[in-house]
């Protein structure tokens, strides 16, 4: 790490020399003037040097440039020319004169408002040369250059103002005047002025006055704490004096006028110190007429000033003392400006120009002058000890220290402002003592909503941090309440509630639901602070408790108490302690019946009922825990359920007046006052519909014990009293009396309308009242049915239980009770059953057969009677009960349920007509008698569900008796499993495995039958393939289906063919008789090996089994010794002839073939595993080996040869081809294409070989010698661990060999196969057979662009550098030409243009080309004076190289440039200068044509280079040749090909499917060269056109080169020496065709040029080609 004291002592330490910073002052100023951004800085600059200088006055003189007879409206339009601001402080100080020419120097006095020295530059805003006069001394300043230099003078007189003169450097705009009085007012408001005049052009526009009342001290409350928060700053005391601000303007100032109206309410104090009336003078409206008139305006403001004693540690104090340039005051003041509502009523505080003084929204901090910082409260607040930032215009709360000083003021100011809320409420409270809470709400609440108000925090602007210190302080001052008013006058805060809804208690302070909605900012900071608080429990409860609640008052109260309950306010037991100490005074009657309100006390706590008027009457008894309805008639339901009270039911009333008979008066007694019995009955039964059944019960139950019924004979119990509608004995107590009562009461009450049934027996069953004979039980019947409406539920339930009636036959003179009989039907009588007896017609429907039906007499048998009638020994009418009991079933309701579970014997059989059996002892389905039980007789069995006889017996029990019996034979087999099919949906899945493992399918065996297990059986005939191993049977389609339920397979599982294979393997062979079946029996086994591999037993068994099908080759010839040599193709077909022997072995004998060329070798002596996937997954599991494992390698490598670009193309194609061949395979992958890139490399050796030797279990069996020409070996490299050797006749199935098995976990044979086809295709090819190619040739455009930049780079170079050697010759030039003999020489020599650019010594002339044989159509006119030229260099490539393959001979080089390459035919042109041209310019004019060649299809247009003149140029020619030509494809390279116009589709796919593997090399060959010029390879193209004899052409500098002549001269060798040297020369040609278009001497020069410039590059590419 580095220490950075020591370096800094190090450096203090240097001996090198000291050197000062210096300053730009203009700069400086101009920064400084950037941050006083806001208006009027200058003036509030310069005002404050008046305050600190302790001026009453300022004069503010604005010179305009006007013309004379301007008007008012044209001077203050007018541009501004000077400024003068004068004041009557004191004049300046040596001291005042020497810091104000020094910069950041402020005012060291801590009690003066300036401090960084820099506000006085604001003047440097408008004028560059202020002028200052102060006393008898002036100071001027003026510019040289840069700096700022002042010059000081003395005069004669003094001058009583000290004046600032600022002449603009250019006229300017004047300031808005209304905004400019405005600041004034404002400037006025703290500072010492008292008058602020302005003038423009001596007219006068304002006049600005002050007037202050003697200051009064305040009391700073003892419940106060005046220290801030850190105890830096302490207020020692405060006084506050009233202040009167006056102002006089021209109303030009004021385009508005400000019409406000203000009435009269200046306090009597205001009067008298001012001395004059506070209603302002009136305002008339400004306009054009009254422009030069005055306009007056005041205000009345209070200001309180707190002193401070400031108190700081030493080390903040100097950080302090650091950022300010002055030391932090001891002593200092804060001030703050507020308004009270009779000064706001008072003042004209509509005016406009007083708009930024009165804080009706948000103050301002004042540093002097007001800043752009608000305070969040309605107040102004003046601190000239807040550190400012140095604009003035905002407080610095950024460093440290400064920011803990401003906050701690900040804090003080929030003191001072709670000190004025103290006196402000003080006040308050003693003009509002002693008056009723409605005087107070009429003359105090506004009051206090405005001094409320005034203290509201809101957010501070643009700072919120500066508010929250002013709030804190105001708030954290105290931990006591603050003073608030209430309904009871101004209290403490803790003493008062909020409760604007308790409107029921009188005694406790509240605070006013008019000051809550008024300062409710106020308030809600009230209760987050915890100054106030909501009413509680307490609270209410103590004042209940002092006081009972008067009738009103109580239902205020309840009322209250429900809302608090519903909002969810108050919890049970709150409600409860509120209740429970609530006493209410209720209304009662006196002795006269008048009603005395509040009379009686009720304790709220103990009721829980209320009245409902519209049920019960308002002036009747009510017990103790009901509240009367006088308290309840503003409570609506809702209330009622709030408050858990709930409706006084009628029982419960009933209840209380019966109950209390004794404790209530004689007049409200049920049993004794027959009036009041009446009121309790009406009541009842005006409720008695809406009463529920359990309601009326307990109503009748407490009513009918009571003698509540008044009748003729007395008060009677009602079942005692008759209706007057009995009349059958005069003497009955009759009703009397009884009004608004419902019968149906009377009647549940027990009030008769029949006699009683004794007194009827006793008049009338032993006499008649007639004296003649006895009734008859058909007698009474008729009397009875009579007045069957009319009789009791009692008297009906003893006729049911009397004997009264006689049965047919009529034989004694018993009597039966109603309920014994049957009624009077001939197919009951026939069943021999007891019938009534009933002389005359039966009729079904009349009134006697329906009241004898509601006694109890039967019409029809019940199930228990017919059943017993059904088992009695008489048949016939055993037939006729169960007859009448099948058609009556339905009609007469019959319980199937009552007759299964009877236990009477009545029931049929099939096969037994004299034996009887129980229901649940038989069963109607026929079938079930196969498996031995009874079956009801067949003609009941269609009726049998009406007796509950099931129509099979339990499943359990079938399956019960069919392990205990099993079939004998397969008929019986058939016959019980086809019932159990037909019972398949009762099969549980418990019982089938039950069954299924139970010895019950008979098969026929050696010694007889033989019962198998249904799971071991199969369901098939025996010529199933497996029917000689498994067990097969066939007992039909239905019997088969339940043993297939029960577990029996149509076909043995996977796993249970696995089990026989290992235990009877060669059983199952013999079987097969074939081994394609046995193989798909394996096979079979394999696809479900997931699953069975769990079965761990199965798994070993056929781990030790010899149970799998291998194969052994058995060669029909003797194998040959290993030789030196690889055979021949015809050798290893030789040696392929064998016989592929099948046998069966154990899994670890067996080898799973992964190299097929190795198994070849020593295929005799290996048992193989089938060639399949799936077997070789199987076989591999468990224990067969790859035959790899057991074969050792021992690789020998050749010595390495050196490295080609052959190997590194090689060595690319094998990354790039690996993407795609692991993207197109679908086998696991073991290293993917980025890890052959890290980890494989390349290197060619001479030769390759592998010993290989077949070693199973470490037994040498064979061994063979093997030649590769590829091979992937582990290397002991770190970097690249894995290398591919190959050898220099590299074969691309040996390297795919060596590739798969490093990229894939197991390769197949196809997969080396697929590589090596990816490796020896082209990638065009590869896209037309439909591989995705398009990432690597996106990846080799993204290597060309990286060549492009690089070729481009070289490019430059050689600019470069052919620049500077042109600057060097034009140098040698001019100083070669400025010799005096050169100079005349050259005025004598004769201007002989012509004859210069003729010729020069070397150049070609146009001569009779030689006779040659063209090479190919009519192409000699090119080759014959292109290839002649160098035909010794292609001579010399085609030699054997004796040199080093990568560089040509120096004999080569020095042939090529030294010998003039031109035709022994011809001539040097004699004439010009003979002055050869430079060789840097021929190499200058070879690069211009070489950045000349353009791709064919590029958008620019081609121009030709700008070369430096050559002597050696000739004639013009013109060619046409790539108007017959098309676009068709772009090769890889990004070379375009291009065919003839005339070629169809067709044509051009079948041109590039058949010439893919030539295009590409010819582009190789074409990229190359491009390489040697630098040359971009998209300029190169290549056109097909066989027709045509052009073998290349340039145009518009795009080469194209003709494929057909590298089809007929070169394809067959491929990228041989002679070919690159050929097309070589060929794009030499043609770039100098971008020099010269004609094909003449000047051509030829540039061709040789280029020829003799890239020679070596071009040989050290032609060391590359092969031979």
């Amino acid at each position: 790490m580095v220490n950075y004291e020591e370096l800094r002592a190090m450096t203090l330490g240097s001996t090198q020399e000291e050197e000062a910073v210096t300053v730009n002052t203009r700069a400086l100023i101009d920064k400084v003037l950037a941050r006083y951004s806001s208006e009027n800085t200058t003036l509030r600059e310069l005002i404050q040097n008046a305050a600190d200088a302790n001026a009453t006055s300022v004069q503010v003189h604005y010179t305009v440039d006007t013309q004379e007879g301007d008007d008012l409206q044209r001077l203050v339009k007018s541009k501004v020319t000077q400024l003068v601001v004068k004041n009557n402080g004191q004049a300046f100080r040596e001291e005042d004169w020497q810091r104000l020419k020094r910069i950041a120097e402020g005012n060291p006095d801590e009690q003066k408002i300036g401090a960084f020295g820099v506000g006085f530059y604001s003047v440097f805003a408008d004028t560059d040369d202020p002028f200052i006069i102060s006393g008898n001394q002036t100071m001027s300043f003026y510019w040289k250059d840069t700096s700022l230099f002042t010059r000081r003078a003395k005069m004669e007189n003094t001058d009583a103002f000290t004046s600032f003169v600022l002449t603009y450097r250019a006229p300017g705009e004047l300031p808005d005047l209304k905004a400019l009085c405005q600041f004034f007012a404002t400037s006025l408001t703290f500072v010492g002025l008292e008058r602020i005049s302005l003038y423009i052009n001596n007219i006068h526009m304002l006049e600005l006055n002050k007037k202050v009342s003697p200051s009064m001290p305040l009391d700073i409350p003892r419940t106060i704490n005046p220290r801030s928060r850190n105890g830096w700053m302490k207020i020692t005391s405060v006084d506050h004096c009233r202040v009167q601000l006056d102002a006089k303007f021209m109303n030009i100032t004021h385009y508005k006028p400000a019409s406000v109206t203000v009435e009269s309410g200046m306090s009597g104090f205001t009067r008298l110190l001012f001395g004059r009336a506070a209603t302002p003078m009136s305002k008339s409206k400004i306009d054009t007429s009254n422009l030069n008139e005055y306009t007056t305006a005041s205000i009345f403001l209070r200001i309180a000033t707190a002193a401070i004693a400031t108190s700081i540690g030493a080390a903040e104090a100097h950080e302090l003392e650091r950022a300010t340039k002055k030391p932090p005051p001891k002593r200092t003041t804060i001030a703050a400006l507020t308004m009270s509502k009779d000064e706001l009523d008072a003042s004209e505080h509509e005016s406009e120009i007083f708009e930024n003084v009165i804080p009706s929204k948000s103050g301002r901090i004042f540093i002097g002058f007001p800043t752009h910082q608000t305070t969040g409260i309605n107040a102004h607040i003046a601190a000239h000890s807040v550190i400012p930032t140095v604009e003035r215009e905002n407080i610095d709360l950024n460093a440290r220290i400064v920011k803990d000083w401003n906050g701690e003021m900040l804090g003080a100011s929030g003191i001072l402002a709670r000190i004025l809320y103290a006196d402000e409420m003080s006040l308050l409270e003693k003009r509002a003592k002693g008056l009723k809470e409605s005087d107070l709400e009429k003359l105090y609440y506004d009051e206090a909503i405005h001094i409320m108000r005034q203290f509201t925090f809101r957010d501070s602007t643009p700072s919120q941090t500066v508010g929250q210190y002013i709030d804190h302080g105001f708030w954290s001052c105290t931990k006591y309440g603050i003073e608030l008013m209430s309904n009871k006058g101004v209290l403490p805060s803790n003493k008062i509630r909020l409760a604007s809804d308790v409107t029921f208690l009188e005694g406790l302070p509240l605070l006013p639901e008019k000051i809550i909605r008024g300062a409710q900012g106020f308030i809600d900071k009230l209760i987050r602070q915890g100054f106030i608080s909501d009413i509680t429990i307490t609270d209410i409860q103590n004042s209940l408790s002092e006081k009972p609640l008067t009738s009103e008052k109580a239902q205020s109260f309840l009322k209250w108490l429900s809302l608090q309950i519903q909002t969810g306010k108050l919890d049970d037991l709150q409600v409860q302690m509120l209740l429970g100490g609530a006493v209410a005074m209720i209304p009662t009657k006196d002795a006269d019946g008048n009603v005395v309100e509040d009379a009686l006390p009720i304790s709220l706590g103990q009721i829980k009922y209320n009245v409902n008027a519209s049920k019960l009457s308002a002036d009747i008894p009510l017990p103790p825990e009901c509240l009367p309805f006088s308290l309840t008639k503003k409570l609506t339901a809702i209330d009622f359920a709030a408050l858990k009270w709930r409706e006084i039911e009628v029982r419960e009333w009933v209840r209380f007046v019966t109950n209390a008979r004794n404790t209530l008066p004689t007049e409200q007694n049920i049993d004794l006052n027959p009036v009041f019995a009446n009121v309790v009955l009406a009541i009842v039964s005006k409720n008695w519909d809406k009463m529920s059944t359990e309601e009326k019960g307990l109503v009748v139950e407490m009513l009918r014990v009571r003698a509540c019924i008044p009748t003729r004979n007395g008060m009677k119990i009602p079942k005692e009293a008759y209706f007057p509608t009995v009349k059958l004995f005069a003497d009955l107590p009759i009703i009397h009396d009884v009004r608004n009562v419902k019968e149906k009461l009377l009647v549940a009450l027990g009030v008769r309308k029949t006699v009683e049934l004794t007194l009827v027996f006793e008049r009338l069953m032993n006499e008649s009242s007639t004296g003649g004979e006895k009734w008859s039980h058909v007698d009474l019947i008729k009397y009875l049915t009579g007045v069957r409406e009319d009789i009791p539920h009692e008297d009906i339930r003893k006729l049911k239980n009397m004997n009264m009636c006689k049965a047919e036959p009529v034989t004694s003179s018993r009597l039966y009770k109603v309920s014994e009989l049957y009624e009077p039907l001939p197919l009951l009588k026939d069943l021999g059953l007891p019938i009534l007896h009933w002389p005359g017609e039966w009729r079904d429907q009349s009134a006697e057969t329906i009241f004898l039906r509601k006694l109890g007499l039967r019409k029809f048998p019940p199930e228990e009677e017919l059943m017993k009638l059904a088992a009695g020994p008489d048949r016939a009418r055993r037939e006729k009960a169960l007859k009448y009991f099948l058609d009556n079933f339905m009609m007469n309701g019959y319980s199937t349920q009552l007759v299964s579970t009877s236990h009477v014997a009545f029931v049929p059989l099939q096969n037994d007509k004299e034996r009887l059996v129980r229901p649940y002892e038989c069963y109607s389905n026929s079938h079930s008698g196969v498996m031995g039980f009874d079956v009801v007789r067949n003609d009941l069995q269609p009726s049998a569900a009406r007796f509950g006889i099931k129509v099979d017996p339990d499943i359990r029990e079938c399956a019960n008796r069919l392990r205990a019996k099993p079939p004998q034979d397969a008929k019986e087999a058939r016959e019980k499993f086809e019932y159990f099919a037909h019972r398949m949906m009762d099969i549980t899945m418990p019982l089938a495995n039950d069954l299924g493992n139970s010895a019950i399918v008979p098969t026929k065996g050696m010694g007889g039958v033989r019962y198998m297990v249904p799971r071991n059986c199969y369901i098939g005939d025996r010529n199933h393939k497996y029917g000689e191993i498994f067990d097969f049977v066939d007992f039909g389609t239905a019997a088969n289906a339940f043993l297939q339920k029960c577990g029996s397979k149509p076909e043995p599982t996977t796993a249970e063919i696995a089990y026989r294979m290992a235990q009877e393997p060669e059983r199952l062979y013999q079987v097969f008789q074939s081994e394609a079946k046995y193989l798909s029996m394996l096979k079979a086994i394999a696809d479900d090996w997931q699953m069975l591999r769990k079965d761990k037993e199965l798994v070993k068994a056929l781990m030790k089994s010899p149970c799998l099908g291998a194969y052994r080759d058995i060669p029909l010839k003797p194998m040959k010794e290993p030789s030196k040599e690889p055979p021949s193709y015809k050798e290893m077909d030789e040696e392929e002839e064998s016989i592929k022997e099948f046998l069966l072995a154990r899994a670890a004998d067996i080898f799973v073939v992964d190299e097929i060329a190795n198994y070849n070798f020593f295929k005799a002596h290996v048992l193989a595993a089938p060639e399949d996937d799936a077997l070789e997954k199987f076989y591999t599991a468990l224990g067969s080996t790859p035959l790899s494992m057991s074969i050792d390698k021992q690789p020998e490598i050749g010595s390495l040869l050196a490295k080609t670009s052959k190997i590194n193309d090689l060595h690319k194609l094998v990354l790039e081809r690996s993407r795609l061949f692991i993207h197109s395979n679908n086998e696991t992958v073991a290293h993917d294409a980025r890890w052959l890139e890290n980890n494989l490399d390349l290197k060619q050796v001479q030769f390759i070989k592998s010993r290989l030797t077949f070693r199973p279990r470490g037994v040498v069996k064979s061994s063979y010698i093997l030649h590769k020409t590829a091979s992937v070996l582990p290397t002991k490299q770190a970097e690249k661990p894995w290398t591919l050797f190959i050898t220099p006749k590299w074969e691309y199935y040996d390297v795919a060999v060596g590739l798969t098995s490093l990229i894939l976990q197991r390769p197949k044979p196809h997969s080396s196969l697929l590589l090596e086809s990816l490796l020896s295709t082209d990638l065009m090819t590869l896209k037309h057979r439909g591989y995705n190619v398009s990432r690597i040739l996106a990846k080799k455009q993204a290597e060309a662009r990286l060549m492009e930049e690089e070729r481009l780079k070289k490019v430059e170079e050689q600019r470069k550098v052919l620049q500077e050697q042109e600057a060097r010759y034009q140098e040698q030039q001019a100083a070669y030409a400025s010799q005096p003999l050169v100079a005349a020489h050259k005025q004598r020599a004769p201007s002989n243009e012509k004859a210069g650019a003729g010729g020069m010594p070397g150049a070609f002339v146009d001569t009779p080309e030689p006779h040659t044989m063209p090479l190919a159509g009519d192409g000699g006119n090119f080759f014959t004076r292109g290839l002649n030229r160098f035909s010794k260099l292609i001579q010399e490539v085609d030699k054997p190289n004796q040199g080093s393959p990568a560089s040509p001979t120096e004999q080569q080089q020095k042939q090529l440039t030294q010998t003039p390459m031109h035709d022994p035919n011809t001539h040097i042109v004699p004439g010009g200068d003979n002055k050869h041209t430079e060789p840097h310019r021929i190499t200058a004019n070879l690069q211009s044509a070489v950045q000349s060649c353009r791709d064919h299809k590029s958008d620019g247009v081609f121009t030709k280079p700008r070369t430096f003149d050559v002597k050696e140029e000739r004639t013009f020619c013109d060619r046409q040749h790539a108007h017959n030509i098309s676009y068709l494809a772009q090769l890889p390279s990004g070379i375009r090909v291009y065919v003839p116009k005339t070629f169809t589709e067709v044509q051009k796919k079948d041109f590039l499917c058949n010439h893919a593997p030539g295009l590409n090399q010819f582009s190789n060959v074409l990229q190359h060269i491009a390489d040697v010029f630098s040359l971009a390879r998209t300029t190169l193209h290549i056109q097909y056109e066989p027709e045509s004899a052009t073998i290349a052409f340039n145009t518009g500098g795009a080469i194209f080169c003709n494929f057909s002549f590298w089809l007929q001269l070169h394809e067959k060798d491929g990228i041989t020496k002679r070919a690159f040297v050929y097309w070589w020369v060929t794009v030499c040609h043609e770039l100098a065709h971008n020099l010269v278009e004609e094909h003449g001497s000047n051509h030829s020069f540039w061709t040789e040029s280029f020829v003799t410039e890239y020679y070596t590059k071009a040989m050290a590419k032609v060391a590359e080609c092969k031979d």
